[in-house]
């Protein structure tokens, strides 16, 4: 897209004369743009189609949702285990509100067991957050500028960022809900200093605080700053008392007793401390009161994202290095200025963590700076504006064991305030300069930067080749769900997670309501399970699930007993003898070794398939020449005391040759084999 001569921008806004005054025009053309979202960027697929932390957000959420129920006592769970001393386990996550939660479970519940449509479903609820988030910026902006055509425009620039509309549809309270929180008590500080209407403040204070915690990102630089604004209101006040210790005391103590600042963070922090006793009380009945409540998992989770644990100060943890404030503050340039960069003009998605970083770095900063120096010129309700604009940074630096993670990409949804900021400030510019019919034409363009941005993005949505293996996954755990019922004992074993991206949460939730035991625990279970779910169709062992495609259910007895029956005839030399020794059965790659020990579970394990011809590659993998089907020997291990084996479900397509092995992860975050080796088969 090509920008448009000024003049030829000045004889378009000469030529709407008048301008139009209906209030509705504004808002329409609001919504307008934001139904391309539904049109171009919103995929009806209903499974987890990205990798990263898209998928792994959104499978793990809907896991607490499906879970979430009065028989738990509303406990936020992943999943449910059973121990070897018959204790059922659960994989919690109690740190974030069960508002959300709550919201998803009523969006879903409709829809039984038709995993595709809760997954529709719940991913229409989260647009629709996105929706209503661009809709309250809108409403915000237009109170602060006073002008409807810059809050449009600068709403719908600012939510065209790449990481906005890849991130708009994830199933998480962690992104799109949580910005529309934000930005609803944004909305309510402007009504509150404008028309001192407090207690719609309090109350969209709590709403958002039932939807996430990044409001309080907001909420402490505006606290500050009144309170500050205050005192020295106040000490002008008393300016006659000679005292300065009497003088101060004169001013604060009745200041901090009726500050409706004050006031507004007491409420807030008992709220949340509320929903936090709630959950933790939760937990701590579910893990049968058999630890201290200061060593509760969610608990010790927000300590390690603080970094006030122990582990999250340990310099030898992967990420040690982007932990240092230098590249820590370089990274969260580099996503401030993917945010205030609309997508039309941005490189694609795919490429923007990989080319011009320095670029978006320097755009970053040049953004940051550009709102910092404009605000020194704004004359009212400069408060509001500067908590938008740092509430980013009031999340990210205490928080910066979290978000300095290379995963955590959504984290740069959080500098949508200084998008916003950068956006109004420049369009306030050019109305002074040029009046409010340029700020007008303008607004058509911006309509239409958002539509090409959202139009773009839907190409990352484009099916591939995997989409024939994700909808034949569903397929087959919906049968499955349909022959298990809530509450049974069902092992999951060798899934090979059927090129799912981030399995483990994808089966938590295919199989929620299950109890599992893990396939690769040494200790027997202290009760047999009836079932196992395999995504290994074995041969001589029948399937409860023939007409499956990609994952199986067995009798568990027979399925054990036919694995001790394979183990015991791997007598043939293998393929490999190195590390593990490495079978080819079929298209069953088998990874086995006598004695396991921990290291050998712990490192990951790489598998690179060569083709006899990479046309038949799937597309996303063409570039690099090779199939990477990586994956962890915990989720794919059957144990016999100190004997493991792993099996490995290789593609339908004919493979020349294989290059496996496995590797970890030194401290300054780069990979080091520890065993590697190739299989070369014959054509």
């Amino acid at each position: 897209m090509t920008f448009l001569p000024m003049q030829t921008l000045k004889s378009a806004a000469q030529s709407i004369a008048p301008l139009p005054s209906r209030a509705w025009i504004q808002p329409a053309l609001l919504l307008l743009a934001l139904s391309s979202v539904f049109l171009f960027g919103y995929d009806q697929r209903g499974y987890f189609y990205r990798g990263s932390a898209h998928s792994e957000m959104s499978a793990k959420n809907m896991a607490i949702a499906e879970n979430l129920s009065p028989e738990h006592h509303f406990l936020m769970f992943v999943g449910e285990n059973l121990d070897a001393d018959g204790k059922h386990t659960y994989e919690v996550y109690n740190r974030f509100p069960i508002g959300i939660y709550t919201l998803i479970k009523l969006a879903i519940m409709p829809f039984g067991d038709d995993l595709s449509a809760k997954i529709s479903a719940a991913r229409t609820l989260m647009l629709l957050f996105f929706a209503a988030a661009a809709f309250m910026a809108y409403l915000a902006l237009r109170r602060l500028t006073s002008s409807r055509w810059i809050a449009l425009s600068a709403a719908l620039l600012a939510f065209s960022s790449p990481h906005f509309l890849y991130f708009n549809d994830v199933i998480a309270s962690e992104a799109t809900v949580d910005i529309f929180g934000a930005l609803l008590v944004f909305h309510g500080m402007v009504v509150f200093e404008q028309e001192g209407r407090f207690r719609q403040l309090l109350l969209k204070t709590c709403i958002a605080l039932l939807l996430g915690w990044h409001v309080y990102a907001l909420l402490l630089p505006y606290i500050a700053f009144g309170i500050t604004r205050e005192l020295i209101k106040a000490r002008a006040g008393v300016s006659s008392v000679p005292n300065v210790v009497v003088r101060s005391l004169r001013t604060a103590a009745p200041l901090l007793i009726h500050s409706r600042h004050v006031t507004l963070g007491a409420v807030a922090l008992f709220f949340g401390v509320s929903m936090l006793t709630f959950n933790f009380t939760n937990e701590y009945f579910a893990l049968n009161r058999e630890i201290p409540p200061t060593e509760l998992p969610s608990l010790r989770s927000m300590m390690y994202r603080t970094g006030v644990a122990s582990e999250a100060r340990d310099p030898n943890v992967y990420y040690a290095d982007r932990l240092r404030w230098p590249h820590f503050g370089e990274r969260q340039l580099y996503r401030l200025g993917a945010m205030a960069l609309p997508y039309a003009f941005s490189p694609s998605f795919v490429d923007i963590d990989k080319k011009l970083s320095s670029l978006f770095v320097m755009y970053g900063i040049t953004a940051l700076g550009a709102s910092l120096i404009g605000l020194l010129f704004v004359q009212r309700h400069k408060i509001c504006w500067l908590s938008l604009t740092l509430s980013g940074f009031c999340w990210t630096l205490p928080m910066r064991h979290n978000t300095a993670q290379p995963g955590q990409t959504f984290e740069a949804l959080l500098y949508i305030g200084v998008a916003l900021t950068l956006f109004s400030l420049v369009l306030l510019c050019l109305r002074r300069l040029e009046g409010e019919r340029l700020i007008a034409a303008l607004s058509v363009i911006t309509l239409l930067v958002f539509v090409v941005s959202a139009l773009r993005m839907s190409h990352i949505n484009n099916p591939t080749q995997t989409d024939i293996l994700h909808k034949a996954a569903i397929a087959d755990f919906e049968i499955i769900r349909s022959m298990t019922d809530d509450g049974d004992l069902v092992q999951i074993a060798a899934i090979p997670w059927l090129g799912l991206p981030n399995g483990l949460p994808t089966i938590d939730y295919y199989l929620s309501g299950r109890i599992d035991i893990p396939a690769h625990e040494t200790t027997p279970p202290a009760r047999q399970p009836d079932l196992v779910v395999s995504g290994v169709r074995l041969d001589g062992l029948p399937s409860l699930t023939p007409q499956n495609r990609m994952a199986f259910l067995y009798q568990w007895e027979d399925y054990h007993t036919h694995i001790d029956e394979i183990i015991a005839a791997q007598t043939n030399e293998p393929l490999i003898r190195h590390g593990f020794d490495v079978y080819l059965v079929g298209n069953d790659l088998i990874y086995a070794k006598d004695a396991c020990d921990e290291n050998d579970a712990e490192a990951p394990f790489f598998l690179a398939l060569y083709l006899s011809d990479e046309n038949d590659l799937p597309g996303y993998r063409k570039q690099h020449g090779f199939d990477n089907l990586v994956f962890r020997f915990q989720d794919q291990a059957i144990r016999r005391g100190k004997r493991c084996i792993a099996i490995r479900l290789l593609p339908d397509y004919d493979i020349a040759r294989i290059h496996t092995g496995q590797f970890t992860q030194r401290p300054d975050g780069s990979f080091e084999n520890t065993w590697e080796s190739e299989i070369h088969l014959a054509q």
